[in-house]
């Protein structure tokens, strides 16, 4: 009887799960968990402290980030037993004002490896351990739970905890781990970069890429990373801590890598980045909804009136004003002017749909892009300049191509005259994109994430729409009628208009001061005496000094290889440019635009005013000098208590694009009005005037009439 009773227990101890009691501490309830039934004499087995976090509160991380301490565990277990570290999950971000944390909310298991001594008796054990929490909301209370577990140790093969088995298995399944990657980090200037790559990245989802340091103070945790994807890994540019500002930086940059909703453990030594980790641009980010409301058919529409409204836009005077005169000398032949409207508008139209396209396959790529992106690119608007010097010098006389203007009236459809119209179109094309018109804004921000023959068909509308003056004009015989007979006037007219053209190239070479360093700078201005030289010799060859346009054609290849030099400086002027750009607002004081400084105004309940903008924005300037830049502005600022925010976006910056997105829009101006307490901003038209401003602040301050 008795070896039957003792036959009896062993099957239920060997049966019974571990036990353990929860405790609530106040604001989680904690316990211990167990994997296993049994544990086997010398083996390991994992426990977990299980934290049911009450709604609104959080635990802490290993790094608990800018602020709170992580969480621990003190054993006091039976000699010969050991316990290993916490392997921690996956951390959340927790922004909290102006700082970000790392932590836990909702339920969380973190495992703990426990190993029995290889003489442990059978039976069952008790494990006793004390947990500190920390516990935030808005105000952070100290916490404590004496917890303890009973296992049984036995020699029978471990079989999962009939309960915790899985959740256990499953929190040391998604735990962050090596996977072999390889990790390496190097300095831009001041800025840490990570580049990782291996096997798990080939091909992964990249969106909403972040690294989270084991060490605190390393990096600047509330401060944006940015990712740029390669095929095999991808690189994240890191906002330096106190450990790098102080010259100090760590041997080895460990922590977590999250990458596409999975995460892994990376230690990155300093040193060249491994193949692979960069090329496709940034992971795209997730689109933002259309705006409400706005269906195809009404986004095309709007399309059209924006594309209409852009042609008063000061960027397209130029452009413009030289197509009126060359259309002058056609104003008494209506065949010939109808042709040159049709090839003008096929100019627009071919121009706007290859944009779109481009637009279209650098978005699927990976690329946080929306309209004006081109003239991010240093090279580009550095040729975008020259092509500029080119037509102003043409209009100066200083060579030619095709016939003048003043025997225009001959060969009206001559092939020569059809191409010019239609590069005249994408000439226009090229110089609107810095403009935004209203309507534009809505009908480009339907894009953001609709399928490619959506997209085209917006931007069609677009093309239609700017096209429609122009092409119109030309199938008007009355409006033709009025101008005056081609005559000697139109070469004056012509020499005149290359005035606004090197207008245009200087406001170009001015954008390009704010995206280059000084050495860029340089060279594209040596790029544009080149190509002038170039097309001066041209001129001067007359077409039959075989010497003197192989020279003409070298300095213009010359010319373009120096503009196509310059890249955007990561610490150049677009850091400094608003002391310089702003000299004219130094009355209206304004702060870099950053989601955690929006973030931390808005939690003190202070009304803040966003302006996105940039230097290749021509609509933007406009505003800056005309509403932003006054004293009625400044004046309302003040009154209001606000904040003015400015998110730069000259050069490309994906946190910024993701932004507009956020709000519909897929380019600059983008001008918002946050009032304290309101889920959302008022959005202001694109076109301001001080008056609207200074009611907008008013309005959200409550301190209006």
């Amino acid at each position: 009887m008795r070896a039957f009773l003792a036959a009896v227990a062993a099957v239920l101890l060997l049966a019974a799960p571990a036990l353990a009691a929860p405790v609530d501490t106040g604001h989680l309830e904690a316990e211990l968990v167990a994997a296993d039934r049994t544990i086997a004499p010398g083996s390991t087995t994992y426990l977990a402290l299980r934290q049911k976090i009450d709604q609104g509160w959080h635990t802490y991380w290993r790094n608990p980030g800018d602020s709170g301490e992580p969480t621990k565990l003190e054993w006091t277990l039976p000699p010969g037993w050991t316990a290993g570290d916490f392997v921690w999950a996956t951390p959340q971000k927790l922004p909290v004002g102006p700082l970000t944390n790392y932590g836990y909310s909702g339920e969380v298991l973190l495992p703990v490896a426990i190993t029995a001594p290889a003489g442990a008796a059978a039976g069952p054990v008790t494990l006793k351990a004390r947990a500190s929490f920390l516990v935030c909301e808005d105000i952070c209370i100290p916490e404590e739970a004496a917890l303890e577990i009973t296992v049984t140790v036995a020699d029978a093969v471990p079989a999962p905890d009939a309960r915790w088995g899985e959740p256990v298995a499953r929190a040391l399944a998604d735990a962050p781990k090596a996977a072999g990657l390889t990790a390496t980090w190097r300095l831009e200037g001041t800025t840490p970069v990570l580049a990782v790559a291996g096997a798990p990245l080939k091909g992964a989802d990249m969106s909403g890429a972040w690294f989270f340091p084991f060490t605190g103070g390393v990096l600047d945790h509330a401060a944006a990373q940015t990712a740029d994807r390669g095929p095999d890994g991808l690189t994240l540019t890191l906002p330096p801590g106190y450990a790098f500002e102080s010259g100090k930086p760590p041997e080895v940059l460990d922590g977590v890598l999250t990458v596409g909703g999975k995460a892994y453990e990376v230690a990155a030594t300093q040193g060249a980045p491994p193949a692979g980790v960069s090329g496709l641009g940034p992971p795209p980010a997730a689109p933002a909804p259309p705006a409400p409301g706005l269906g195809l058919a009404a986004a095309i529409g709007f399309a059209f009136l924006g594309g209409l409204i852009l042609n008063l836009m000061p960027c397209v005077f130029p452009v413009l004003s030289m197509k009126a005169a060359a259309l002058a000398g056609h104003a008494h032949e209506p065949r010939g002017a109808r042709a040159q409207g049709l090839a003008y508008g096929a100019g627009v139209l071919v121009s706007f749909l290859a944009l779109a396209g481009l637009l279209i396959a650098l978005q699927m790529g990976g690329a946080a892009i929306g309209w004006g992106f081109q003239l991010q690119s240093p090279p580009v608007v550095a040729m975008l300049a020259l092509l500029m010097t080119a037509v102003a010098l043409n209009l100066s006389g200083v060579f030619e191509v095709g016939s003048s203007l003043q025997g225009a009236g001959q060969g009206l459809a001559s092939r020569q005259g059809l191409i010019g119209s239609f590069f005249t179109g994408a000439l226009a094309v090229a110089v609107a994109s810095p403009c935004t018109a209203p309507f534009m804004g809505s009908a480009l921000g339907f894009t953001l994430g609709q399928p490619p023959l959506v997209t085209l068909s917006v931007f069609a509308g677009l093309a239609l729409g700017f096209a429609a003056p122009f092409v119109a004009l030309t199938f008007i015989p009355g409006l033709l009628a009025l101008l005056p007979r081609p005559g000697a006037w139109m070469d004056v007219l012509r020499r005149l208009l290359a005035f606004p053209m090197y207008g245009a190239v200087a406001w170009l070479v001015w954008v390009l001061s704010q995206q280059t360093d000084a050495q860029g700078l340089a060279l594209a201005l040596m790029a544009l005496l080149l190509a002038a030289f170039g097309l001066w010799v041209w001129g001067q060859a007359r077409g039959a000094r075989r010497g003197l346009q192989l020279l003409a054609a070298l300095c213009l290849i010359g010319a373009a290889a120096l503009a196509l030099t310059p890249r955007a400086s990561a610490s150049g002027p677009v850091a400094e440019a608003p002391a310089a750009a702003d000299a004219a607002a130094a009355d209206v004081p304004h702060e870099a635009w950053s989601p955690e400084r929006l973030a931390a105004l808005r939690a003190e309940g202070r009304p803040v005013l966003v302006n996105f903008t940039a230097a290749w924005c021509v609509t933007c300037q406009v505003n800056e000098k005309v509403a932003l830049s006054t004293r009625e502005v400044a004046e309302a600022l003040k009154t209001s208590n606000a904040v003015y925010l400015k998110g730069d976006w000259t050069r490309r910056d994906p946190v910024i694009a993701a932004a507009l997105a956020e709000h519909g829009r897929a380019g600059v101006p983008l001008y918002l009005v946050y009032a304290p307490g309101a889920p959302t901003p008022r959005v202001l038209p694109q076109l301001l005037t001080p008056g609207m401003v200074a009611r907008a602040l008013h309005d959200a301050a409550g301190t209006g009439d």
